[in-house]
């Protein structure tokens, strides 16, 4: 009728729509033969690059591309470009990946390249790309790969590990679902609280950002991000080197610990002597579960010690078996890796008070009752 729009059936538009990709995928598969082609005959000039990235404004995932690229960039530095000149052709190369990462923010092909570009650049600016991911991270807080290449960027420039802490507190603060700023803290924490032990910190900065993810899985409980940190908090403790348990059958001595050590660092006395031992194991230097032949004393005592464990064994008359269970014995008296002080297991309690409370308003939070 006069007057009104013609509306377009959906067998129509699915018509159109259908010629379009068979038109889009004719130009890719004519694109990519012409430069496969030039690229057998040794061709490395602006043309494959024009034709490259023209492919890549479209799909940045076609790794193939961006190696030709490197490939041609690579040859055309052979020609001792001058440190401007060289930077100025990297630059186009950001503005490339830049262009690609709007049509695809978790492009690995483009990411890659802008990092490879970066490490070619004579004088790269750094504030530059430190700005980018904060665009790029207010777009998506949680893209990993802006998180990672983020990473890279403020060690390039020499951003202070405290100054990264802080952003990731900022991101946090601005959605406590952010897995990526969680991880990123779990990876800063340990460098500026280090502890006792790799990978670990200190115990007064554990109570501190338990208080810290406490509020968050309580804000969302059915977000896994803060529960996952919650875990690492608690998980991080690295194993020392205790006895499971020591064992005497009939002659024959097994030692059991919770890390492989060397047998040299294992000493054994008979009624507290100190004799010489062969221990042997699965591996010829280090072993968890370690074996040697005695001639026991008929009474008396048995000392075998690693480190600062020991353990004795009191050896009786007419008794052919003894066991004696170390400090790495685990039981339900015994279940943490390494036991907390007196001021980490009361924040500890308090841990589970507040899990507890959690689950009568949420008594079906998968995991809160995982972390209970």
């Amino acid at each position: 009728m006069h007057g009104r729009v013609k509306v377009k059936t959906t067998e129509q538009q699915e018509k159109e729509r259908k010629i379009e990709r068979t038109a889009k995928l004719k130009a890719y598969r004519q694109a990519m033969s012409t430069i496969l082609s030039r690229r057998d005959e040794g061709h490395k000039d602006a043309t494959q690059l024009k034709a490259t990235a023209q492919v890549l404004q479209s799909n940045p995932d076609i790794t193939t591309l961006w190696n030709i690229r490197k490939e041609v960039l690579l040859d055309i530095f052979k020609s001792d470009e001058s440190a401007s000149e060289k930077d100025t052709i990297l630059a186009k190369e950001l503005e490339l990946t830049q262009s690609c990462l709007m049509v695809n923010p978790k492009s690995y092909g483009a990411w890659y390249h802008r990092t490879w570009s970066l490490q070619q650049m004579v004088n790269p600016n750094w504030n530059k790309e430190l700005a980018l991911c904060d665009r790029y991270l207010k777009l998506d807080e949680r893209n990993f790969h802006c998180w990672d290449y983020r990473k890279w960027v403020a060690s390039q420039a020499k951003v202070s590990c405290q100054n990264e802490l802080e952003f990731t507190m900022e991101k946090i603060g601005e959605n406590f679902s952010n897995y990526s700023a969680w991880h990123y803290r779990s990876k800063l924490l340990p460098i500026l609280y280090p502890g006792h032990s790799a990978q670990t910190i200190q115990e007064d900065k554990v109570h501190s950002e338990l208080d810290l993810v406490q509020n968050a899985a309580f804000t969302d409980p059915e977000d896994s991000s803060a529960w996952f940190y919650h875990t690492w908090l608690l998980g991080k403790e690295e194993e020392r080197v205790k006895i499971v348990f020591c064992a005497l059958q009939s002659d024959t001595l097994t030692l059991s610990l919770t890390k492989p050590v060397q047998n040299s660092q294992i000493v054994l006395k008979l009624n507290g002597e100190a004799k010489e031992s062969v221990w042997t194991g699965e591996d010829d230097r280090f072993n968890s579960l370690w074996v040697t032949q005695i001639s026991p004393p008929s009474d008396g005592k048995i000392e075998v010690s690693v480190e600062d464990q020991e353990v004795t064994l009191s050896l009786e008359k007419d008794k052919e078996e003894s066991l004696v269970k170390g400090d790495g014995w685990k039981s339900l008296t015994n279940r943490f890796v390494n036991p907390p002080n007196h001021k980490t297991e009361e924040v500890l309690k308090q841990a589970l008070e507040n899990c507890s409370q959690l689950l009568e308003l949420e008594p079906d939070s998968k995991w809160t009752l995982y972390t209970k």
